[in-house]
């Protein structure tokens, strides 16, 4: 393997690593809110609230501790805190799978990424270790990992879920992340690291951030994003439940939908570089955001679950092509030297969304019913796009006055 053509044989250690890891991050949202009311909660708003805490709390957590580690990955290595990422994960699931109690499951979830998360680790290590003009297919090829198992993950564990027991599900999850870094470990060579004179603190780092205009706009459309797919997630189980009539094997067919979801992000992904060679990253962005919002708000209004099912294919479709489009936008205008510190500020944005999104979506349910999470995260949606076109037009105004 030539130096030139090292950063492939990282990208596909890395590829394998984080289709596992996704594969198995994503099997419990199938039936969590399951075994939730499993644990003691007696109805449908206290199960939205509990598994809206629960999937949010991870995120508590590592919205501070992933510009930390970054700011490490800078100065010791990416493959190190990818490393222990995993191993964070791997602890909360043992941990998890030992619940006595709802208190209990949440302070297990809590610890989910204690040192940071896996995908964020894995971009930052993709990034700054990829050719510039190859940074947008790299961080594509990871995400394709990630719709894959988006793809296998609910599926499995909703199966798996109603064939063996929800705790039996979490033993197997752990088992299977903690594999995932094997490839890293003994596959990846990472490029040198900085040096302490060009170590940047994390302090430095936000100053950074915040002065770049589109850096601080990824960051918010990121948050956006975000915030509309997980106020989705800890519910989706029980909409399916009582908006089609009671079916049985709930963790099942939550899965396979779940799964032909994350199915539809997996091919967004893979034409995604055909796609920017006839439209811009940046319209191919706003494009997405557009479709993903009329999407959100159609599943509202659905009674069939065929048509159902369709609008979720489109909505997984847009949505799929997001994240590779914000972060090698985020790359680009990012010095190599900064990409790790960087990538993690803009993984704050993602966490803030992480963790605000299943809490609003537990209280939006409470009030309004399960339906309102998709117009909830319909509307976030629309208003990204009203703040992208604004800035966008300020910026090409900024740019006429400069020239």
């Amino acid at each position: 393997m030539t130096p030139d053509n090292s950063w492939k044989k990282n990208l596909y250690a890395l590829f394998i690593s984080q289709f596992f890891y996704r594969a198995g991050t994503r099997s419990l949202i199938p039936f969590l809110p399951l075994f939730v009311q499993e644990l003691g909660s007696t109805n449908v708003e206290s199960t939205a609230l509990w598994s809206g805490w629960i999937f949010a709390s991870p995120f508590i957590v590592s919205f501070f501790t992933t510009p930390f580690w970054g700011s490490i990955g800078d100065k010791y290595g990416r493959k190190l805190t990818t490393l222990l990422s995993i191993a964070g994960f791997v602890i909360a699931q043992l941990s998890m799978s030992f619940s006595s109690s709802l208190t209990f499951l949440l302070i297990a979830s809590s610890i989910q990424e204690l040192f940071g998360g896996a995908y964020p680790a894995a971009i930052s290590l993709t990034a700054a270790n990829s050719p510039k003009g190859k940074t947008t297919d790299a961080l594509s090829y990871l995400q394709l990992a990630n719709a894959l198992g988006n793809i296998a993950g609910p599926v499995l564990g909703g199966i798996l879920a109603d064939v063996f027991g929800f705790r039996t599900v979490f033993i197997i999850v752990a088992i299977l992340v903690s594999a995932t870094s094997l490839p890293v470990l003994f596959f990846v060579k990472e490029q040198k690291v900085v040096t302490e004179a060009k170590y940047n603190s994390l302090a430095n780092n936000f100053k950074y951030f915040t002065a770049k205009k589109w850096l601080v706009v990824c960051g918010i459309m990121l948050l956006a994003y975000t915030l509309s797919v997980t106020m989705m997630r800890p519910n989706f189980t029980l909409y399916i439940h009582q908006q089609f009539g009671g079916l049985e094997n709930q963790a099942s067919i939550s899965g396979i939908l779940l799964g032909l979801f994350g199915g539809a992000g997996a091919l967004s992904v893979a034409l995604l570089p055909a796609l920017n060679k006839i439209i811009s990253s940046r319209k191919n962005l706003l494009l997405a955001f557009i479709i993903s919002a009329a999407a959100f708000l159609c599943l509202n209004f659905l009674k069939d679950i065929f048509t159902f099912t369709l609008v979720l294919f489109v909505l997984g479709f847009a949505l799929g092509v997001v994240l590779p489009l914000i972060y090698s936008l985020m790359s680009n205008e990012t010095e190599h030297e900064r990409k790790a510190g960087v990538m993690g500020i803009g993984s704050s944005f993602q966490m803030i969304g992480n963790l605000a999104g299943p809490i609003t979506a537990g209280y939006i349910v409470s009030a309004f019913g399960l339906s309102f999470s998709f117009v909830g995260s319909g509307t976030i949606l629309a208003a990204a796009i009203l703040f992208y076109i604004i800035w966008i037009k300020n910026d090409k105004a900024t740019d006429k006055e400069n020239s």
